[in-house]
């Protein structure tokens, strides 16, 4: 039986409670509207709480479980170094991980925020120096080299654009974002120094779209290649290369959302990086080397890189060292989304650099065909 006293306490601490209500609810309000403001929005993306999950490893849990317990600490892994909490808060306060010096770099050093890409599978002789380069030429660049090249390009007839299968169902549906990325070769300038040169509003990326649209259509894979030209969309608009993505955005929407039988969005791009880092000869046949890149910005992020994962594990096991492997990029001076967030299963694949020729980019579209043809019939499992 309780006594008077504890009679008493209980009901002042009810009153007590009851007087700090009002205290806690407006505590309470202005915390969750702190959190809806436009700047926190800005820290809560899904990159950075994919990023602060990520830190949080199973290990460190059960580290921080054996303070208390000390019989979890038995089943840690030989060699694990306790948490450092003064480090982890550190990291969390200032997002500097001092394992990573990018980290602290990249907000300091003008163009270094490039180099904010996860390698999450590296290919042979991948590393943070060759990562693929995403430098549009402006815009005015393109058209003046439109015009330039207008003589040259009515010779070829390969270069000729077939109109947009838009009408056409399919279960693979290729674009091309940056429109105007194209190849010296093709456009006779093997070898030439300035790579900004690798550019054309009709001899360009869209001779792959074409040519993986064909051979994925032999193999009984319908595909659609919408040859588009982003680059007319922006001039047409008055837009910048740097919004080239909200221009394809218009083209591959209507796709996604068309109702037909697609499996499988592929942005195809050309990396500016030159021939050492884009070529690769297997079985004496010369490629031109491909990347997958996922944008760490979307939420379909872990299952676009789940589509990733398996095409680029059927490549490297079909032809070793013909993947460079799979990034993920965010950050200042990239896209960060690549329209990923329209479909999960979207990707974005570098196919070559400026220095490769069509032998090496049909070569490349073979070996892509074969694994993307096994990955559709294959109900997309590995």
């Amino acid at each position: 039986m309780l006594s008077p006293y504890s009679n008493r306490l209980k009901h002042m601490n009810f009153k007590k409670a009851i007087a700090l209500l009002p205290g806690f609810t407006m505590i309470l309000f202005i915390f969750v509207s702190l959190l809806t403001t436009d700047k926190m929005n800005g820290y809560l993306t899904y990159d950075n709480v994919n990023k602060a999950l990520n830190s949080l490893k199973a290990e460190m849990i059960v580290d921080l479980m054996g303070n208390e317990n000390p019989y979890f600490k038995q089943v840690l892994p030989d060699g694990y170094q306790s948490v450092n909490l003064a480090k982890l808060s550190f990291q969390a306060i200032t997002n500097i991980n001092v394992g990573d010096t990018r980290t602290l770099l990249g907000n300091e050093l003008p163009g270094f925020s490039i180099y904010d890409t996860d390698i999450y599978v590296a290919g042979v002789g991948t590393n943070y120096t060759n990562i693929p380069i995403e430098s549009p030429p402006p815009l005015d660049y393109i058209m003046k080299d439109k015009q330039g090249n207008s003589k040259n390009d009515s010779k070829d007839n390969s270069s000729q654009k077939v109109p947009p299968q838009k009408n056409k169902n399919g279960q693979v549906f290729i674009y091309s974002t940056h429109s105007w990325e194209s190849f010296l070769p093709i456009l006779g300038l093997s070898g030439d120094p300035d790579s900004d040169k690798a550019t054309s509003d009709s001899k360009n990326i869209h001779i792959v779209d074409e040519m993986l649209a064909k051979a994925l259509d032999k193999k009984n894979i319908p595909t659609v290649a919408d040859t588009t030209s982003v680059t007319k969309i922006l001039n047409d608009k008055g837009m910048g290369t740097g919004q080239a993505y909200d221009a394809s955005r218009t083209i591959v929407k209507p796709a996604v959302t068309s109702g037909k039988n697609y499996q499988l969005f592929i942005d195809i791009h050309r990396d500016d990086r030159r021939k050492k880092d884009t070529t690769v000869t297997i079985n004496n046949k010369s490629y031109a080397r491909t990347v997958f890149v996922i944008g760490k910005e979307n939420p379909n992020f872990e299952k676009n890189r789940d589509v990733a994962d398996k095409l680029n594990k059927k490549l490297d096991n079909l032809y070793p060292g013909l993947s460079r492997g799979i990034i993920g990029k965010s950050g200042k001076g990239v896209n960060g989304v690549y329209n990923q967030d329209l479909s999960p299963h979207a990707i974005l694949i570098e196919v070559g650099g400026v220095d490769n020729t069509k032998e090496d980019l049909q070569n490349t579209v073979n070996a892509l065909s074969d694994v993307i043809s096994d990955y559709i019939k294959g109900n997309h499992h590995t």
